[in-house]
C-alpha cells in the first residue's frame, strides 16, 4: 500500500507561496542592504547582517519555489515486511520492520510503536495534511498489526482473533 500524503495541487500551491514570499524577502533584504551601504553615511553592521539573513532566506524560498531545490515526497508505504513513511516535505524517511515491533499504541493524534529493543518511534498523524488520510493510515496500520500478530492498544494478540 502506498499513499502520497501531499497531493500535486497542494504542492503547487506551497511552491507558489514560497516563490512569491522568497521574491518579497529577497527584494526587501537587498533594498535594506542597498540602503545600508549606499544611502547612509555610517554603516550599521547589525542591520546589514539582518538584511543579509533576510536576503538569504528569500533566496532559499525563491529557489524552492522556482524548482531549483527539490522537495522530497511525503508518503506512507506499508508492505508485509515493513512500514515506511515521510510525513513532511523536508523530513527524513522512517522505516519500521514488523518483526521489530512489540506493540502499538494508537490515539487520535499519534501512533506510538514500542519496539522490541525498548525504543519508541512516534508517528505524528497531525503532520499529514488531510485528516481523512491520517485516519486511513492509522486504521490501516492497526488492521495490519492485527494480521501481523502485534499487540494494539494493550489488547493481547490472542483476543484479536476474528471468529466467523
Amino acid at each position: 500500500m502506498y499513499v502520497n500524503l501531499y497531493p500535486n495541487k497542494a504542492l503547487k500551491r506551497t511552491r507558489r507561496i514560497l516563490l512569491w514570499s522568497g521574491i518579497l524577502l529577497l527584494c526587501g533584504g537587498l533594498s535594506a542592504l542597498f540602503g545600508e551601504f549606499v544611502a547612509r553615511d555610517e554603516i550599521r553592521w547589525g542591520w546589514a547582517g539582518g538584511a543579509l539573513i533576510v536576503s538569504a532566506v528569500g533566496m532559499l524560498g525563491f529557489a524552492v519555489g522556482a524548482g531549483y531545490l527539490q522537495l522530497k515526497d511525503a508518503f506512507f508505504s506499508m508492505t508485509p515486511e515493513r512500514i515506511s513513511y515521510r510525513l513532511t516535505l523536508y523530513g527524513t524517511e522512517q522505516t519500521i520492520y514488523w518483526d521489530t515491533i512489540d506493540s502499538i499504541h494508537a490515539s487520535e493524534h499519534a501512533l506510538v510503536f514500542e519496539l522490541k529493543d525498548s525504543r519508541q518511534m512516534i508517528m505524528r498523524l497531525g503532520h499529514i495534511q488531510s485528516p481523512e488520510i491520517a485516519n486511513h493510515v492509522s486504521v490501516s496500520i492497526q488492521l495490519a498489526a492485527i494480521q501481523q500478530h502485534v499487540e494494539v492498544n494493550q489488547v493481547p494478540v490472542s483476543a484479536q482473533q476474528v471468529s466467523l
